[in-house]
C-alpha cells in the first residue's frame, strides 16, 4: 500500500501556513511514518523554516520541492500564493530524496550528487523520479540527460522547472531537499521497489501549416529552419516583430521520434532572422506551428488523465496522483486555470489524494526518445501505486 497525505494553506504568514497543511497530512496519514515528501510553495511565501517545521514534526522524513507558478491539490484544488505538502508512506515502496547545486556550472556532477543521496536510501530497484531543477542556468534538456546518466537504467523521469508567479521576475526560483536550499539546483523524489505507476501528457495543441527541418539552432535559439532564417518560416503565420508568442508553440518530431512535443516561442530577432526559444529544439527535427483555444487546452487536459488512468497497470490500484502543468497554460487559461485541478478531481475522484504545481516547463516521457523530455506549455499527470 502507498499513502499520501496532502495538505494545503494560503495563509500568508509562512508558519501559520505550513503549521496548516501538517495537520491536514498528520490526520490523512492515520498514524502511518512518511519517509518522504514533496513540498509546492509560492516563492514569496517560501522560507527554509517550513522544511524545519516538516522535519520536526515528522523525524527522519526528506523533505524536497521547488517554487511554484501555483498550485494545485485535492484539499484546497486550484491556489495561488499557497503551499502544498505531500507526505508518501508505505511498507512496500522506498521513497527516498535527494538535492545537488550548482547546474550551471558541472551539470552532471549536480545529478550525480542528488541521485546519489536518494539511491543510497534504498536497496530497492528505482523505478520513477521526480525532479524539480532550476530551468534557466542550463539547458533542462541537459539536465534531464543527466540525471538519466546518474541514475540507473530504466527509471523512468517525471517532474518540472522551479517557477514563480509570472513571467516579469523568473529568477531566481528555489529547489531544495532538507536544509539545502539551492537557486541553481536540481531535487530528486526517487520511488523504488514494486511501484506501479503510469505517465500521460497532454497539450491539446494541434498543427497549422507547413512542416520544416531545423538545420541550425542552439540553446534559446531556433536559426535556421530548411536552410532558410527561422523567421521567414515563422512569418508567414505570426507577427515576428511582435512579443512571445505562447499561444502558438512548435511541435517538434525529433529525427527517428514517433511523437511531437511543445517548444514555447519567446520572440524573434529581426537582423538575425533567429525565434526566441524556451529551451533548445535539435537540428534535424521537423516543426510545425500549433493552435489552440482554451477549450482545446483543456480538451488536452481531459484527454491527459483519460489515459493516465486508463493505462494504469491491471491488478494495482491507484493511490496518489501528481501533476505538473505549465505557467504558460495558467497565463492562457486565465480564469478557467481552475478547470485542470476540478477535472483532475473527477476523473481521479475526489478520494483521490493529488498534488501538483504549475511549472515554467514540464519533463515526462516522449515516445521514441531514448530519455524524458523538457516540454512546454504542456500537462503532464502521474499515477502511483501498489
Amino acid at each position: 500500500m502507498l499513502t499520501m497525505a496532502v495538505g494545503t494553506s494560503d495563509d500568508v504568514d509562512p508558519g501559520d501556513a505550513i503549521a496548516s497543511a501538517i495537520e491536514q497530512c498528520r490526520v490523512a496519514l492515520g498514524g502511518s511514518t512518511p519517509q518522504a515528501g514533496i513540498l509546492f510553495t509560492a516563492f514569496d511565501s517560501f522560507s527554509p523554516e517550513t522544511l524545519g517545521a516538516v522535519r520536526a514534526a515528522f523525524p527522519g522524513v526528506s523533505i524536497m520541492g521547488a517554487t511554484s507558478a501555483a498550485e494545485i491539490s485535492s484539499p484546497g484544488g486550484y491556489q495561488e500564493d499557497s503551499l502544498t505538502l505531500a507526505l508518501f508512506a508505505s511498507e512496500e515502496v522506498d521513497i527516498t530524496a535527494g538535492v545537488g547545486s550548482g547546474l550551471g556550472v558541472d551539470v552532471d556532477a549536480a545529478c550525480q550528487t542528488a541521485a546519489a543521496q536518494a539511491l543510497a536510501g534504498t536497496r530497492r530497484e528505482p523505478k520513477v523520479a521526480v525532479v524539480l531543477a532550476e530551468g534557466f542556468v542550463v539547458d533542462p534538456q541537459l539536465t534531464l540527460n543527466a540525471m538519466a546518466r546518474a541514475l540507473p537504467e530504466g527509471v523512468t523521469i517525471v517532474g518540472g522547472t522551479s517557477a514563480r508567479r509570472d513571467f516579469v521576475t523568473v529568477t531566481p526560483t528555489y529547489q531544495f531537499c532538507d536544509d539545502v536550499v539551492a537557486r541553481d539546483g536540481v531535487a530528486v523524489l526517487l520511488f523504488s521497489g514494486p511501484i506501479a505507476f503510469s505517465i500521460a501528457v497532454g497539450t491539446g495543441w494541434r498543427t497549422i501549416g507547413a512542416s520544416g527541418i531545423v538545420t541550425q539552432s542552439e540553446y534559446g535559439a531556433l536559426h535556421q529552419i530548411d536552410g532558410r532564417p527561422a523567421i521567414e518560416f515563422l512569418a508567414r503565420y505570426l507577427d515576428v516583430t511582435g512579443p512571445a508568442s505562447y499561444g502558438n508553440p512548435l511541435a517538434v518530431i525529433e529525427a527517428g521520434g514517433e511523437q511531437s512535443y511543445l517548444r514555447a516561442i519567446q520572440g524573434s530577432d529581426p537582423d538575425s532572422g533567429s525565434v526566441r526559444l524556451a529551451g533548445s529544439i535539435p537540428v534535424g527535427a521537423t516543426v510545425q506551428l500549433t493552435t489552440a483555444n482554451t477549450d482545446e487546452i483543456l480538451a488536452g487536459t481531459k484527454d491527459a488523465l483519460a489515459r493516465a488512468a486508463a493505462d494504469f497497470p491491471a491488478g494495482s490500484r491507484p493511490e496518489a496522483a501528481l501533476i505538473f502543468s505549465c505557467s504558460v497554460r495558467k497565463f492562457l487559461l486565465g480564469s478557467r486555470t481552475r478547470v485542470e485541478a476540478e477535472m483532475a478531481s473527477t476523473q481521479y475522484g475526489a478520494a483521490m489524494p493529488l498534488a501538483g504545481l504549475y511549472c515554467y516547463g514540464e519533463m515526462g516521457p516522449v515516445r521514441g526518445a531514448p530519455t524524458s523530455r523538457y516540454l512546454n506549455e504542456t500537462f503532464v499527470t502521474v499515477l502511483l501505486g501498489t
